[in-house]
Formats: structure tokens, sequence, C-alpha cells
């Protein structure tokens, strides 16, 4: 399993690049590295972003939907 930091690493460095994307496509492709890296967070076993009793999170994998509409 990889190490949790490099995850949180490699997921905030995949926003930062949609982010800064020129096209849409580069933005949704970085997007989706992230959401990945989303993944393993959510599946890794240190319970960073546990579903609490009412079903949210307190740190949403997913926060950064709003980069797929802008720009």
């Amino acid at each position: 399993m990889e190490d949790f930091n490099s995850l949180l690493l490699n997921e905030q460095v995949e926003l930062i690049r949609a982010q800064c994307a020129k096209t849409q496509a580069e933005r949704m492709q970085h997007c989706r590295e992230a959401e990945s890296f989303g993944r393993q967070i959510e599946n890794h076993a240190f319970p960073y972003r546990s579903v609490a009793q009412n079903g949210r999170r307190l740190f949403d994998a997913h926060s950064y939907d709003y980069l797929l509409t802008t720009h």
C-alpha cells in the first residue's frame, strides 16, 4: 500500500494541475487523476476520510468536482 502522505500530496498536485490546465480535456484528466488518488485515500487503512454516522465525510474526496464545470 502506498504511503498515505504521498497519496495526499499526489492528489493535491493533480488538483493544482487541474486548476492551471489550459484546456477542458487537460482539466478533466487531472481531475480523474486526483479522483483516483482520492479513492486510494478513501480505501487506505488510515481512516482519514471515514464516513460519519450521518453519511458525510469530514473531508470529501470529491470536493473538487467544480473544476469540471468551470473555465
